[in-house]
């Protein structure tokens, strides 16, 4: 389970990490705007569709298979297809 100092009642951590997702040869920053141990809320200029299936990736969680559930303006939610099994760093949360 992920652990850190702002972890909500559904256990998102919010944290100011970066991140890169790729779809196909495609990659691209991003910002990670809340992390828990089933998916990620992320913020680029411009997000793919829901439904479409990345590769995500953070120090702290390697790369993570993961499909766009939401997309709402520069914002987008993903759902991991395997649960993160580590702990993220406190200093993740305020990086």
């Amino acid at each position: 389970m992920l652990e850190g100092s702002q972890s909500d009642a559904r256990g998102r951590m919010s944290t100011r990490m970066a991140g890169a997702i790729t779809i196909g040869r495609r990659r691209s920053t991003v910002a990670v705007r809340n992390i828990s141990t089933g998916g990620a809320m992320i913020e680029l200029p411009s997000p793919p569709d829901e439904g479409t299936r990345i590769r995500f990736e953070t120090e702290t969680t390697g790369k993570r298979d993961a499909r766009v559930v939401w997309v709402i303006g520069n914002r987008c939610g993903l759902v991991f297809e395997r649960p993160v099994e580590k702990s993220l760093p406190r200093e993740a949360a305020t990086a």
